[in-house]
């Protein structure tokens, strides 16, 4: 009996057990779920912030992308010339860079504080899961234990009815089954200290989690923060400046185009002196066939032949010849020049592959109509002139040249001093006035073709030792960075004044402005001086007539001469300054000076801040080295002074002039061409001149030789006439050859920079010399022709 109330209470104290357990494992399953909404919300919050860190990743991936574009075109720019304009624009596009990367870098931090926050986020959610399914299997172990302790019981019970039916076992069974009861009862309380234990880490857990919640909530809401605040500073980042350039905007393109405008306006002025040479060699040539054939024209027109008939033979030997000379001139002309002047200009534009010399035919068609025109022109006078005669006429030699007095004979004081020969010379001059006027515009006509490639090789060669010999004086620009404090300024300064490299500076502010006066426009440099009084040192300014200085003035602006045309401006008129910013202003043009490279409109300080109601923020200094400093000294200097952190870039002037001689040494070959050609002309003008006189004067020639002239005295009877018509041609031509090439010099001036109009001395003598040289060549090759004419023509009968 007593076993079976022991085993009552141990099923009442397991029942019990069980009941409480039953009761903890309720509020325990109620703290798992509440525990499980917490993590489900910390999940969210978890997924929020990786959201945010993703957005503040494609930010910066949106920055990356615009400094990969501004690294992109910082390369381009810098394997361009490195002009002023060219380091400006590097220096923005650096400022921009820079400020690309810095924001990138913040967004990085910004990014860092929230993956850390996340990540310990992320641990405290992993330990809080961790704790949770610790304590349900801490929970479902103490379940299994109370099974455990239920099948024990239950087999308790069935060994104590067994005890009761056999109670007569033996003491020991039931001694056992005490102790077995016993031994139940230590499981059950261990349980129940273990569901304790579990309890209290579940607390551990939950309290442990409420302070995870805690510290991921704070650093969820900090990330989000700086979420947002990082968006407000990509909403205030400004946009960038997109600029879309072609191969129009690259300097070697463009230089290219600008030499090909000159060598089109030099192509639209040289042909027409050609073409009217080429017109009066066409007369002389064809004047001559008709006259000496002026016997059988006669013949021709007393046999019934009209006049169309008797000129189609020499028309059509005209178009015979111009036609094969045209074809020839097309082959080999369209070839030969054009490859010369592009192999000249190839020597400076190395990036020319290979040299195509294509056939124009429009420009082959218009030269051969042009040439045909001429020549058929000429045949046609010549022919309209002797078939208005009779046939009877004609078919006599025409009657020679009568002499007359001529005005020289009435100047006492050179006529008596005279000769017989130099009498006889100018009176044949007279006499055969065609031949006059012919030779001195042939000769002029060739003369200033000469005149004008030497005075073009004056002209344009000479500008980059006026510009930077006796109107730029400074040997560099300092570009400072942008943005520079006041001390960073005057640090900068200090360090020029004590370098030993450094001789003086001048502090400017150069601006690229758009100038207007009326319905002109252009574009030039607005350049403020800081010091006027020692801009004298830097700048010249002056008249290119008279060479009269100017003083930069206080009320009033100084502008350079090419500018001050395009702009058909004058001193006193009054000119607008562009501008988006501060607005538009007007100025008045006080001075205009001589320039030849570029477009600068200068100002000093006062008047800059009388216009605009600020001082000039100065972005440039003008510093000059020490007299006797060679290039790679001065090239040192500057690196010295572009390795301080003020200093953005360094620019020579020794390297534009370099420049500038290059691209204008390629015009050397394109000017001998044109020597060469108008030499050749000249020599086959005074060559056809000489020979139609030599054959119209046969009979004259003959009777000298009848009368006892030697051939050099025959010889010299007509170089006289030769010699005094090549210098009045030459006198000619220097009046002609200096109007051509102020024409020239006008229409091949590209808006970049003025060309000298300055012919040396040194170019008409050459030019003259030239062409003395080809007359006497040709005087040469005529001594042989003369040589052969025979004394018996003089004594045969006209008849």
């Amino acid at each position: 009996q007593d076993g079976k109330d022991q085993l009552e209470a141990g099923k009442k104290a397991y029942q019990q057990g069980k009941e409480e357990f039953d009761g903890q494992k309720a509020q325990a399953e109620q703290s798992f779920q509440e525990l499980e909404e917490q993590m489900a919300t910390l999940q969210g919050q978890i997924e929020t912030g990786t959201e945010a860190y993703n957005k503040l990743q494609q930010a910066m991936d949106q920055l990356r992308a615009p400094i990969e574009e501004l690294e992109s075109q910082i390369e381009e720019l810098k394997k361009l010339e490195q002009t002023d304009e060219v380091q400006k624009r590097i220096a923005a596009l650096e400022v921009q860079k820079k400020a690309y990367e810095d924001k990138v870098e913040e967004l990085e931090g910004q990014a860092s504080e929230v993956k850390t926050g996340l990540d310990q986020a992320q641990q405290g959610y992993n330990q809080l899961s961790a704790g949770l399914e610790e304590g349900r299997k801490q929970l479902e172990d103490g379940q299994k234990q109370l099974k455990d302790t239920k099948k024990q019981l239950d087999a308790s019970e069935k060994e104590l009815k067994a005890a009761y039916q056999e109670i007569q076992s033996g003491q020991s069974q039931i001694d056992a089954a005490w102790d077995e009861l016993e031994s139940q009862e230590q499981t059950l309380k261990d349980g129940e200290a273990e569901i304790r234990e579990n309890e209290k880490k579940l607390a551990d857990a939950k309290e442990e989690y409420e302070e995870g919640k805690q510290e991921a909530e704070e650093e969820i809401a900090q990330g989000e923060q700086e979420i947002r605040d990082a968006e407000e500073e990509i909403q205030d980042i400004e946009l960038p400046d997109w600029y879309v350039y072609d191969r129009g905007n690259l300097p070697e393109h463009d230089g290219y185009g600008e030499n090909a405008d000159r060598m089109r306006a030099i192509g639209q002025v040289f042909p027409v002196i050609f073409f009217l040479v080429a017109a009066l060699i066409s007369l002389t040539s064809m004047t001559r066939m008709v006259e000496e054939q002026r016997i059988e024209v006669g013949t021709m027109k007393a046999l019934g032949y009209d006049r169309f008939t008797t000129a189609s033979k020499y028309l059509g030997y005209a178009l015979l010849a111009t036609v094969g000379g045209s074809i020839l001139g097309v082959l080999i002309g369209e070839k030969i020049l054009p490859f010369i002047i592009i192999y000249a200009y190839g020597i400076m534009y190395q990036n020319i592959p290979e040299i195509l010399v294509p056939y124009q035919w429009s420009y082959a068609a218009m030269a051969s109509a042009a040439a045909v025109a001429c020549t058929i022109a000429a045949t046609l006078m010549a022919c309209y002139r002797e078939m208005g005669a009779q046939p009877a006429v004609l078919m006599r030699p025409p009657s020679p040249k009568k002499g007359q007095r001529v005005l020289l004979e009435r100047v006492r004081i050179i006529w008596n001093y005279l000769n017989f020969n130099w009498k006889s010379a100018v009176r044949n001059l007279v006499r055969y006035k065609k031949k006059l006027f012919m030779t001195v515009f042939g000769i002029g006509g060739c003369m200033a073709l000469m005149l004008v490639g030497f005075g073009l090789r004056d002209s344009i060669f000479e500008i980059a030792d006026l510009q930077y010999g006796e109107l730029q004086f400074y040997d560099g620009s300092i570009f400072p960075e942008e943005d520079l404090s006041q001390e960073e300024r005057q640090e900068l300064e200090t360090f020029l004044k004590e370098d030993p490299d450094v001789r003086d500076f001048l502090d400017v502010d150069m601006m690229n402005q758009t100038l207007e006066h009326g319905k002109d426009t252009h574009e030039a440099y607005m350049c403020v001086l800081s010091d006027t009084q020692k801009a004298r040192d830097f700048l010249c300014f002056r008249d290119r007539k008279t060479h009269e200085t100017y003083q930069l003035p206080d009320d009033g602006a100084i502008i350079t001469e090419k500018t001050a045309d395009l702009l058909n401006a004058e001193v006193g008129d009054t000119i607008v300054l562009r501008d988006e910013e501060k607005g538009d202003r007007e100025v008045k043009i006080s001075e205009i000076c001589e320039n030849y490279m570029g477009h600068y409109l200068y100002l000093s300080a006062d008047y800059y801040q009388e216009l605009y109601g600020e001082e000039p923020e100065y972005n440039a200094i003008f510093f000059q080295v020490p007299e006797g400093y060679s290039q790679d000294r001065l090239e040192d200097a500057g690196q010295v002074i572009l390795a301080r952190d003020e200093v953005l870039s360094v620019s020579y002037t020794h390297d534009i002039r370099s420049q500038l001689d290059d691209m204008l040494t390629s015009l050397n070959l394109v000017i001998v061409v044109l020597i060469i050609s108008a030499g050749m002309l000249a020599f086959v003008v005074l060559y056809n001149l000489n020979n139609i006189s030599i054959t119209e004067r046969q009979r004259e020639l003959a009777t000298l030789k009848v009368l006892g002239f030697y051939d050099p005295e025959v010889a010299m009877y007509v170089y006289r006439e030769n010699i005094v018509l090549t210098v009045l041609g030459a006198a000619f031509g220097i009046i002609l050859g200096r109007i051509l090439h102020l024409f020239v010099i006008q229409t091949v001036e590209v808006d970049a920079a003025m060309f000298g109009r300055n012919v040396n001395l040194p170019s008409y003598l050459y030019s003259f010399l030239f062409t003395l040289l080809f007359t006497l060549v040709v005087n040469l090759v005529m001594y042989f022709k003369l040589k052969k004419i025979d004394m018996v023509e003089s004594l045969k009968s006209i008849e």
